[in-house]
């Protein structure tokens, strides 16, 4: 994927969301290497989302901002050197039903890193090419939302992307969608 294409996929501001009462700051990185995304197979022992795919990631220590946050969390789960990470821009935030507001980063990497997974955190690193997930059968289905949310729905879409035996859903498929829909969009 080129990277004019990522570029401009990022290109318009991201959507405000305020910060609800009892929601916290987190963020997630994208990270894309010769057209492919970075994902973890979480470990099965953690006590949310146990093996599930997802972006490396997570909540803000104090005074961090996305981007430390989501550079820190990708270094800490699989190794990713901060120096080999280009970040190009915001997608839209979105709201996590367990209570986070979640601020995903699209970058690039500019060389092939050597990732070493945290078995604490991550059973499994996955690159996943973007034309296969541009191709994937995706659908969505609307959840009940265990927790009241900011704008008071209880219910909420939520997309499912199957790759090779994995489901990326929940909140990461919500955000593979968002990046899809933004490529989709500049390549027309």
């Amino acid at each position: 994927m080129k990277s004019e294409v990522l570029k401009a996929a990022v290109n318009r501001p991201p959507l405000e969301l305020g910060l609800p009462r009892g929601y916290v700051d987190a963020a997630v990185l994208l990270p894309v290497w010769e057209g492919q995304l970075l994902f973890t197979l979480r470990s099965a022992d953690l006590p949310h989302h146990a093996a599930q795919v997802s972006f490396p990631g997570g909540r803000f220590n104090d005074g961090e901002t996305a981007e430390q946050a989501a550079l820190r969390e990708a270094w800490e789960e699989v190794g990713l050197e901060p120096a080999l990470v280009e970040i190009l821009g915001h997608l839209d935030p979105t709201y996590s039903p367990l209570g986070f507001r979640v601020f995903p980063l699209l970058a690039q990497l500019r060389q092939e890193p050597r990732l070493r997974p945290n078995p604490l955190e991550v059973s499994e690193i996955l690159w996943v090419p973007i034309e296969e997930l541009i191709q994937a059968p995706a659908y969505a289905e609307e959840r009940v939302v265990p927790r009241p949310t900011p704008t008071g729905v209880l219910q909420r879409r939520v997309w499912h992307y199957p790759w090779r035996g994995y489901d990326i859903w929940g909140v990461t498929g919500n955000i593979v969608h968002d990046f899809l829909e933004r490529i989709k969009e500049v390549r027309l």
